[in-house]
């Protein structure tokens, strides 16, 4: 039996959650075009006969602004250490940028650059790449990211997911298995329904929204006269302003977001649910390390 722990790292928006996503065959980390994204550590857990892959999810890392944008970074760093291989993650349609080169300087201070046999190198956006860039993107990232161990793929595409899997599978050392055959993620199911909620949200909002939105599930209880699920989750925001557009005319994007992220967590428990949503304002929430702690960045 193969089994271990792949931690997932890379720049935000390469693909690391979707890639993850397919791997399992669940969804455990939600997915968007928006930066900062993922904010915690999520394992996703892939089993068969034959293996055990472990997925750590990590924050992309980034040049953070705020106190949150800084614990995200460290829960990135901290993902790296005691795992058995590394994933590095990257958008090979363009040249390796500033994020890119921290991502490398991160796995080196952690000591992964020094184990090129653990480290595999994912090539991702190989549909938007073009073909005199090939070989120029290539050679740079292999530069950045010193392995044999690389892959080119598309998420979008659904390209190379089988190569990448095996080469992950191969690279596995034999152990026992970490987690029962039918856990899927280590998060449970209060946070994904939360995280369901905030997906919806970043999709339909735009502009200062979706850096300044955090949610998390206030109640999540049966009913006891029809024994319906019911859940509270809170979406908690910065501003008045930013509550206005959460809420929407006459309560029509709250509506909308609360009807998109129903929709997936009754498919992920696999009952009808009843979902209640608040917006609650907390100034520079993402600046105070009670808010951060309370909601588990720190």
């Amino acid at each position: 039996m193969k089994a271990g722990l792949v931690a997932v790292v890379g720049k935000p928006n390469v693909g690391k959650s979707t890639l993850i996503n397919a791997l399992v065959g669940h969804k455990v980390s939600i997915v968007s075009d928006k930066v900062q994204t993922t904010r915690k550590r999520v394992l996703g857990i892939a089993t068969t006969d034959d293996y055990q892959i472990v997925f750590v999810d990590t924050p992309g890392i980034h040049k953070p602004k705020h106190k949150l944008g800084a614990a995200l970074n460290e829960a990135a760093r901290q993902s790296v250490s005691d795992v058995d291989l590394v994933l590095a993650m990257t958008d090979c349609s363009r040249m390796p940028g500033d994020e890119d080169k921290a991502v490398a300087q991160m796995l080196k201070e952690s000591g992964a650059l020094e184990k090129p046999g653990k480290l595999i190198l994912g090539l991702n956006k190989m549909d938007k790449l073009k073909a005199a860039d090939v070989e120029r993107n290539y050679e740079a990232y292999k530069e950045l990211f010193p392995t044999e161990n690389i892959v080119m793929t598309s998420m979008t595409k659904g390209q190379n997911l089988d190569i990448l899997q095996g080469l992950i599978i191969q690279l596995l050392p034999e152990n026992p298995t970490f987690y029962p055959d039918d856990i899927y993620t280590d998060q449970p199911m209060a946070f994904i329904a939360a995280e369901s909620v905030r997906e919806k949200a970043l999709h339909l909002t735009r502009e200062e929204i979706p850096h300044s939105i955090a949610t998390y599930c206030e109640t999540w209880e049966r009913d006891e006269s029809d024994g319906r699920l019911m859940i509270r989750v809170v979406i908690l925001t910065e501003r008045d302003g930013q509550k206005a557009i959460l809420l929407g005319k006459k309560g029509s994007m709250i509506k909308e977001i609360g009807t998109q992220a129903r929709k997936d967590i009754e498919e992920m428990v696999g009952e009808q649910v009843f979902l209640e949503l608040f917006v609650k304002v907390r100034e520079d929430w993402r600046q105070s390390p009670r808010w951060l702690k309370e909601l588990d960045y720190l």
